[in-house]
């Protein structure tokens, strides 16, 4: 009698050592439903920002786009006509050197979430360097993404970066800015600047756009003879037809720049809301996976109950 009662407790422990190695089977669906119900709400608050986001931006794209169709052809014709129209000028005018030295501008925004639009003009400048090679370039930034793109490979080469203009563009902001460049390359053979193309809202090409240095600019017009300028003097207004020379210029643009901008983040964020309602749709169709689950375990477990009374 005493050796059994002494068993009983060895039997006890081997039976509950028994019962811990046994496979036990979770039933975890509220805290799967409660995960999956949290994701859905972030996805479906993520579509409501890109929806949001691309309603601001389509509304930035048409008033871009009137602003590029008013602006285009701003003081732009007057300026290179003369250049095209007087042969002895184009013929006589002196060319950029061989191997020039050239200062590269790069257009850029200071937001991202708009597609390619910026990486593909960082792209395109590293590999025109890569082509042209380092020596004799330097690069000044317009736009915050342009800056911090190529700030770490080609850093040596970046020498001016300006960030947070004022949008949406106007003539004398780019007048302020044409000032800068205009310093920047007083030292240089060619000034080249790079800039998206509007197309249509999804379709953008990267320009180079080659301007002449003020001296080269000031020798071309001494051949002149097509328009006689008597007053004022010549000394006055070439400097001024240089400043209409590179404002113009870089006013079209700044203005394809900012349609192409706004057009790139219209799609992205057209892009996105389409992605977040198929992962919310996927989450959606788990969810109800995951409740009926839930449902039938518990009917079953109901059902068995009264089978056993």
């Amino acid at each position: 009698m005493q050796r059994m009662c002494g068993s009983a407790p060895m039997l006890q422990r081997s039976l509950a050592t028994s019962q811990m190695l046994m496979p036990v089977q979770q039933r975890n669906f509220g805290a799967n439903e409660k995960m999956l119900k949290q994701r859905m709400k972030s996805v479906n608050n993520i579509r409501k920002i890109t929806k949001a986001m691309k309603m601001v931006a389509t509304s930035k794209m048409k008033a871009d786009l009137t602003r590029l169709l008013n602006g285009k052809h701003f003081g732009v014709s007057s300026v290179d006509m003369m250049f095209t129209s007087d042969k002895y000028m184009k013929e006589r005018a002196p060319g950029a050197p061989s191997d020039p030295s050239e200062l590269i501008v790069a257009i850029t925004s200071d937001k991202g979430m708009c597609g390619g639009i910026n990486s593909g003009i960082i792209r395109d400048v590293r590999n025109y360097i890569a082509e042209k090679g380092r020596a004799k370039k330097t690069i000044f930034s317009v736009g915050d993404k342009g800056t911090v793109g190529m700030q770490r490979p080609l850093s040596d080469l970046l020498k001016v970066g300006i960030s947070e203009v004022a949008t949406p563009y106007n003539y004398p902001t780019v007048m302020a800015l044409s000032e800068h460049i205009i310093a920047a390359g007083e030292s240089n053979d060619q000034i080249t600047v790079f800039y998206n193309e509007y197309k249509s809202a999804i379709a953008t090409i990267i320009r180079r756009l080659e301007l002449m240095p003020r001296q080269r600019f000031l020798e071309t017009m001494k051949f002149g003879k097509l328009y006689d300028m008597t007053l004022p003097d010549a000394n006055t207004a070439n400097l001024a037809l240089y400043e209409l020379y590179v404002t113009s210029n870089l006013w079209i643009a700044f203005l394809n720049n900012a349609a192409s901008e706004q057009s790139a983040r219209m799609t992205a964020m057209e892009n996105a809301s389409k992605n977040a309602g198929e992962i919310l749709d996927k989450l959606t169709l788990e969810y109800n996976k995951a409740r009926q689950a839930r449902i039938t375990m518990e009917l079953v477990e109901i059902i068995s109950g009264a089978s056993a009374l």
